[in-house]
């Protein structure tokens, strides 16, 4: 596959997991427990993500 798509891909987890832990941080420090949906939104794009540059090199 193509390096630049590969290269975005990853720009994109890395956003996604700064955006997520962001969140979270902000939501549990006001004492919402909200921010454990957004933790595990996160972690589910995550997998999604790993799962499918996992695909691209094959």
């Amino acid at each position: 596959m193509n390096s630049r798509v590969v290269g975005l891909m990853v720009a994109m987890l890395v956003l996604l997991n700064i955006g997520g832990a962001i969140g979270v941080i902000l939501s549990l420090g006001r004492g919402d427990l909200s921010g454990l949906g957004t933790l595990a939104v996160t972690l589910g794009l995550d997998v999604l993500g790993f799962w499918l540059l996992r695909q691209m090199r094959e």
